[in-house]
């Protein structure tokens, strides 16, 4: 890609269609923070004047009781995606090879190409029919794309934007498969609504033992606090410690801090947003299937449909009904959009503009 090319794909692959009024474009959370969490922002924000906590402290103490780690086994910074791009720069700041799957997260595309990495794409199956969901992966394809130069495994489980998955079988093959010099990158931004289903079972859930092996997580989606940029990273702790020495200095502000904190401690806000949100995709996937269109029923907070045409008239029309989709020309996918999970009322909007902007699309069955 050029300079010129890499910054459309980066720009398109985020934000949402301006004036929409249902915005089902960037996997945001419809239901909003924890009340818990606004209030303990609007009070870290009187004390703005001052620098964050610079280590993060009370957040990583948090985080490692919830998640029973010790403290230096947990960083933070602004979102998983900066996360990612500090780890993927770290770990292949002398070259070699990043693998991932077709289609997986853009951002560990752009970390190997800010690193000087080769970025090394894995097959996957084709897309949803009517009868199954799309973009399967096999953990024996990437395994054999694993050699002496690969410096970094980065997996989205569940993906983005394909819904796909791997079952926590599949997830322990890999990593029982990866030498023990490439840092294995386990993007779980979307387990909060994966967790029981399917066969997912996460990192902790599964007790992996990988001497390289990290794990990250997201308070954007399932905490609702995209607008504030905090995600989580841990691991063994000598490289978990590495990666953050990389990190610009006091990157996650007080209010993030405080807000994430008071998140962790709401666990019943959590849970109606979890539940509200599994509800609203069980609803948009019902309907979908009734429109006879096709779609991978992935488990994050989003749909992946498939069109059988190209996706911008598509877009286009949706927001001609004041919805916004996400179109996936970053990912090599033409014909694809993917659409968040609102609120019951965002979703009734999206299902009635379906109703006819599907209507007459080439993969309805």
């Amino acid at each position: 890609m050029s300079a010129q090319t890499d910054a459309v794909a980066s720009a398109a692959a985020v934000g949402p269609p301006p004036g929409m009024q249902v915005r089902l474009s960037s996997n945001e959370s419809p239901f909003g923070p924890s009340p818990a969490a606004v209030a303990a922002a609007g009070t870290a924000v009187a004390e703005a004047h001052l620098y964050p906590d610079d280590q993060s402290l009370a957040l990583r103490r948090a985080i490692a009781e919830h998640d029973g780690l010790a403290l230096e086994q947990v960083a933070v910074g602004t979102g998983s995606a900066a996360l990612l791009m500090d780890a993927i720069a770290h770990e292949a700041r002398a070259g070699g090879d990043v693998v991932a799957f077709a289609r997986s997260f853009v951002v560990y595309r752009l970390g190997a190409r800010n690193a000087g990495a080769r970025y090394v794409e894995v097959g996957t199956d084709g897309p949803a029919t009517g009868e199954r969901d799309g973009y399967g992966r096999g953990v024996e394809r990437l395994l054999a794309a694993v050699g002496d130069d690969t410096r970094v495994v980065a997996i989205d489980n569940p993906g983005n934007p394909t819904g796909a998955h791997l079952t926590g079988e599949q997830v322990q093959a890999l990593v029982a498969g990866i030498p023990e010099h490439v840092t294995i990158l386990l993007d779980e931004a979307y387990h909060h609504f994966a967790r029981g289903q399917q066969g997912y079972a996460t990192a902790d859930e599964l007790g992996l033992e990988h001497p390289r092996l990290l794990v990250l997580r997201t308070f954007s989606k399932a905490h609702a606090l995209a607008g504030l940029r905090i995600g989580q990273l841990t691991g063994p702790a000598e490289l978990v410690g590495a990666i953050d020495a990389w990190r610009p200095r006091f990157n996650v502000t007080a209010a993030s801090q405080a807000a994430a904190i008071s998140s962790l401690g709401d666990r019943e806000h959590l849970r109606r947003c979890v539940e509200g949100t599994l509800a609203g995709r069980t609803r948009m996937a019902t309907a979908l299937r009734e429109l006879g269109v096709p779609f991978t029923d992935g488990l994050g907070n989003f749909l992946t449909i498939e069109l059988g045409t190209a996706s911008g008239p598509v877009v286009a029309a949706y927001a001609g009904h004041g919805v916004g989709v996400r179109p996936l020309e970053p990912y090599g996918m033409t014909e694809q959009i993917r659409v968040s999970v609102g609120t019951p009322d965002e979703v009734e909007a999206f299902l009635a503009a379906s109703r006819e902007v599907l209507a007459d699309v080439p993969s309805r069955g």
